[in-house]
């Protein structure tokens, strides 16, 4: 094999031998690679280079107990003196088996000074020598792994039904309970129960459909279920009018009276409800006692209302006193 002098000469005599400019500018790129190489080998020998490098850290802690809030620390950045082939090495990488730190309580046991690691990392090193390490400290940030277990309820507050229509059952949550697993610290924020709104959905008939559980803003925080169904019925009101009278009370002077005497009631009812307007038990009444002097009136009041109407609506609300004298 040819010394890298004699290669160097070649080269010479090739550059200086007639050729066309192509292969001229070819070797004098060649040389300035050999000579490029030569160089950084030659500084690779060298054996006072100053730099910094990350030595490698692996946190073991039981994950089934403990979950971590933000990212856990996988390097730890030093300040070394060697050997450029050493240093070269390091800085890849290579010839550097990770600081295993095990946590047996991580909540508590939560940090590690970084000079107390010196003493593990500094074999491991060798022949590279430390001389700063270039953080305090490692922090571990974990939390408890806890589950708790929450009531669902949906929102009956927030339906939005379409015009004439009223919720006419109980609303039915499937599965009305659920598991939630996250940090402990995170968990004891959550209100309970958890309600599951149906947002700005409109129903207009019977309600059998599924609804997502909210996100709550985190991947650390998990459920046992995605999603619950709602059931309800929803039923159609239709509206109804009838001539009903107003009856006298405390009136003991017989030559009064007053008018109007029949008002036309207006009212919402159920579209399946097959009671009659003779069953609505309905009665209204003007009592004297409750005279207004200013201008000889008396309102109308609905003594007796069935629960099965809604929405009740008088063609008049108070009567006028006459003297048939």
């Amino acid at each position: 094999m040819k010394s890298a002098e004699e290669i160097i000469e070649i080269l010479k005599r090739s550059f200086n031998t007639p050729s066309t400019k192509d292969e001229k500018l070819k070797v004098v790129v060649l040389c300035i690679i050999i000579s490029t190489t030569f160089w950084f080998f030659s500084a690779l020998n060298k054996s006072d280079y100053v730099t910094q490098i990350n030595y490698p850290i692996k946190v073991v802690y039981n994950d089934s107990l403990y979950v971590a809030l933000s990212e856990i620390p996988d390097k730890l950045p030093l300040e070394v003196t060697g050997g450029g082939w050493d240093l070269m090495t390091r800085s890849f990488g290579f010839s550097m088996s990770p600081l295993v730190i095990e946590l047996d309580n991580p909540v508590r046991d939560n940090y590690r000074l970084a000079n107390n690691l010196r003493q593990d990392i500094a074999p491991r090193l060798d022949p590279v020598s430390i001389n700063y390490i270039l953080k305090d400290s490692l922090i571990f940030n974990l939390d408890e792994r806890t589950t708790i277990d929450v009531e669902v309820v949906f929102d009956s507050t927030q339906i939005k039904l379409a015009p004439n229509r009223k919720v006419t059952s109980p609303i039915l949550v499937e599965p009305n309970r659920l598991s939630i697993t996250g940090p402990k610290s995170m968990l004891d924020t959550i209100k309970q129960p958890i309600i599951i709104s149906a947002g700005d959905s409109e129903f207009s008939k019977n309600v059998d459909q599924k609804f997502s559980i909210k996100n709550f803003g985190t991947d650390l925080i998990s459920t046992n279920i995605e999603e619950i169904t709602v059931k309800f019925e929803v039923t159609e009101l239709v509206r109804r009018e009838v001539e009903l009278p107003i009856n006298p009370i405390n009136f003991k002077n017989t030559n009064n009276s007053f008018e109007p005497n029949r008002v036309v009631v207006s009212y919402d009812i159920l579209v399946n409800e097959t009671r009659s307007v003779d069953s609505l038990n309905l009665v209204l009444s003007a009592d004297y006692a409750n005279l207004k002097k200013s201008d000889n009136t008396i309102p109308i009041r609905i003594a007796k209302k069935p629960s099965f109407i809604e929405n009740l609506e008088l063609s008049a609300i108070k009567v006028n006193l006459k003297d048939n004298d």
